[in-house]
């Protein structure tokens, strides 16, 4: 049976699950203290038209509801599991656990406050069908702002060539977006805990090192929360010193300027004196 939902009215989501002894591709979320949108995430990945997937979601010792909705969704549906950690390990140990736990090649990534598209991993899917050279495929997003309301559709670098000529602090991808091949965490490694912060750019430069291969989808398949953009001094500070690691481990040409350039960045933003460009301008663009 295809992985990709049909019209047939005899078969059921969970019918056509059970019938496969491994998923196409593992879904991992880590989640901590999202019990305001885990549900609208949760729906999301349930009405993908890609059946054939499990989730598994690392609950990292959330002191709110977060687990009991979680349990709930795992409850009406099997393809749903949740792993609950007895202490906050913080999301690079908790995406490796998960990572650790899938059972398929493709392993995708979402976040438990970002909205997938319908067909977002029906057509990643497809094309990694079609590009058996691609190691890691992102997709465009839609930015939503603190209300829920879409913002702008903005697109990230589409070829590899594209990726290998990004500046520094430039993103590869939106990370909630990904699908990753098994190959590339055999080839490189999974996300390094001393990487709180930034620990998915991290791990797209140590690809690129080891020669792993990127693309996006020329198009917006996620809704994904600005939320982030405005952090607390702390994750702020934390976000610098992860770069500042990267600069020397890479060894980046005027690596220490950009991440000075990058803190003005984010205290601008903090002062409320400066947005960025993706959340003023009109339109699809580039990042």
């Amino acid at each position: 049976m295809s992985p990709i939902a049909n019209s047939a009215p005899n078969i059921t989501t969970n019918d056509a699950v059970l019938s496969l002894s491994s998923p196409t591709i593992s879904i991992v979320m880590a989640a901590y203290n999202e019990e305001h949108g885990i549900s609208r995430a949760l729906e999301s990945i349930l009405a993908q038209t890609f059946i054939d997937w499990e989730l598994i979601v690392i609950d990292d010792a959330s002191t709110d509801a977060t687990a009991d909705i979680i349990r709930r969704y795992a409850k009406e549906d099997r393809r749903i599991r949740i792993v609950c950690n007895e202490s906050n390990l913080k999301l690079p140990t908790s995406l490796n656990k998960g990572i650790g736990l899938a059972r398929a090649d493709l392993i995708a990534r979402a976040d438990a406050d970002d909205i997938n598209l319908p067909e977002r991993l029906s057509k990643q899917y497809e094309f990694l069908q079609l590009h058996q050279e691609v190691d890691v495929l992102g997709t465009g997003a839609y930015l939503v702002d603190g209300k829920g309301h879409r913002v702008n559709p903005f697109l990230q670098a589409q070829t590899h060539a594209e990726h290998k000529r990004l500046p520094f602090l430039k993103s590869h991808f939106f990370h909630s977006s990904v699908i990753i091949r098994r190959r590339f965490f055999d080839a490189v490694g999974l996300y390094d805990p001393l990487y709180v912060r930034g620990q998915d750019k991290e791990l797209w430069l140590r690809g690129l090192s080891g020669g792993r291969r990127y693309a996006n989808l020329p198009e917006p398949l996620i809704e994904y929360s600005t939320a982030g953009y405005w952090r607390s001094w702390r994750s702020i500070i934390d976000e610098e010193l992860s770069l500042l690691r990267m600069a020397k481990k890479y060894k980046v040409k005027n690596g220490y300027s950009n991440v000075l350039l990058s803190f003005a960045h984010y205290v601008a933003m903090k002062m409320h004196i400066y947005k960025p460009r993706s959340l003023r301008s009109n339109g699809a663009s580039r990042v």
